[in-house]
């Protein structure tokens, strides 16, 4: 079954149809169950759905209103178990919403359900042993990345119009970028975290993957949290290199990217050029990517201990090799070693946030490689490239690339200063536009 050409446009045109009375929310529903009664089973994007009778939209109004949206299953749904991946999870059906997907409620969205993940959100491949593996639309024997790979399939298969994942060194960006679609992890704090289950408090934040940069703004705005930190601006510097312009590698060598990465790339960044897009070299030898990669791995493997104590104890034999493998690992380092690991976080942040005073953001590959196969070797390092903003604390968004017909998704990664989040989602739409 092919899906309704309805359901692969973007929220806000889906929106304004409703909004029109071109078609009603209940008609727009169905065909959304539909899609998914019909694809779900070669992709595996939902763990759980609303039951229908629950589904209808509040009465909120916004310019979102009507559209669908589904969560990754480390965020609470009033009704349906939060299981975070993991079977050994042991959860009750959440008693109320997490605050974010109260207020897309709020603005008048659907929820559809719970979408597949990585289990407890620690890894990008979203191999998952207890409720079996997402699957990419792109190429359906291929990875959608993780750990919200299920939120990127999802959108990127028409399954639901704007899906929420969490971002902790880019896993709301990676599956983006693999999928086609546009991810964006907002500054720290800038979305509550209230009802969603945390992997690392330091670098975890709620992140929107839709099909349109205007989706994400729009959906942003609605659940944006009230802090005085998110609605700061983070300009750059006006005294250095003028206050505009971006910042892009000095050497795409150091990176490690994929022939086809490396190509999209660089054409996106001519086509910028040609534009009158500022664009200057900035050197990265300073900031070791691999070393910061591995550093914010342990520390979320550290805190994992904590959060996965009782299973541990008491259901360990049902815990997924990997997983436990890691959770060991952590287990055995010490205080010494973490608070090593925790200074290479912080001092990566603070180089980070030093070097982009002078620009309005950093333009990057999002992963070094493409959407790899699901039977074949996980890359190491694909969060290399993505974990710069968690570290910072930043707003960052991957954007997909011109590619050839019948390639695989490439996402070009907007990484601004903290607070940023509404001038980064600004020249990402410039960006999208420039680049279709």
């Amino acid at each position: 079954m092919a899906v309704d050409p309805l359901l692969l446009k973007s929220a806000s045109e889906q929106a304004r149809r409703v909004a029109s009375g071109a078609i009603d929310v209940e008609e727009l529903l169905r065909k959304q169950r539909a899609a998914i009664d019909a694809e779900n089973p070669t992709l595996n994007a939902f763990v759980a759905l609303v039951p229908l009778g629950n589904s209808l939209p509040a009465d909120g109004a916004s310019l979102l209103s009507g559209a669908t949206f589904a969560v990754k299953d480390n965020i609470d749904v009033a009704g349906l178990p939060t299981r975070c991946g993991l079977k050994a999870w042991s959860a009750a059906p959440a008693e109320r919403d997490a605050a974010v997907v109260a207020r897309l409620r709020k603005a008048g969205l659907v929820c559809l359900g719970k979408l597949n993940m990585h289990a407890m959100a620690l890894g990008a491949s979203n191999h998952n042993v207890d409720f079996g593996n997402a699957y990419n639309p792109r190429r359906t024997t291929h990875s959608p990345g993780g750990s919200s790979g299920g939120s990127g399939a999802a959108v990127a298969a028409g399954l639901c119009a704007i899906a929420l994942g969490t971002d902790t060194m880019g896993s709301v960006r990676i599956p983006a970028a693999y999928c086609g679609v546009v991810g964006f992890k907002p500054s720290a704090g800038a979305i509550s975290s209230d009802g969603v289950t945390p992997l690392c408090r330091l670098l975890d934040q709620v992140g929107i993957l839709a099909r349109s940069v205007e989706d994400v703004t729009r959906a942003f705005e609605a659940v944006c949290d009230d802090s005085p930190e998110a609605g700061q601006t983070g300009e750059a510097d006006p005294h250095l290199h003028g206050g505009f312009g971006f910042a892009i590698p000095a050497d795409l060598d150091a990176l490690g990217l994929a022939l086809e990465v490396r190509t999209a790339f660089e054409a996106a960044v001519q086509r910028l050029r040609a534009a009158g897009i500022q664009l200057h070299p900035l050197d990265l030898r300073d900031y070791t990517f691999a070393s910061v990669r591995r550093a914010g791995l342990l520390l979320c493997e550290a805190e994992l201990l904590g959060t996965l104590a009782v299973p541990l104890a008491e259901r360990r034999d049902e815990i997924p090799p990997d997983l436990l493998g890691m959770l060991d690992f952590a287990a055995h380092k010490s205080a010494a070693d973490l608070a090593r690991a925790l200074a290479v976080v912080v001092d990566a942040g603070t180089w980070i946030d030093r070097s982009l005073r002078a620009f309005d953001g950093l333009l990057l590959p999002t992963a070094a490689q493409t959407a790899f196969p699901m039977a074949g070797p996980v890359p190491a390092e694909q969060a290399d490239l993505t974990a710069m903003a968690n570290v910072a604390g930043g707003p960052a968004i991957s954007l997909p690339l011109p590619v050839e017909a019948g390639a695989l998704p490439v996402g070009l990664q907007l990484i601004g200063r903290r607070g940023a989040d509404l001038g980064i989602l600004r020249n990402a739409a410039r960006f999208e536009a420039l680049l279709a």
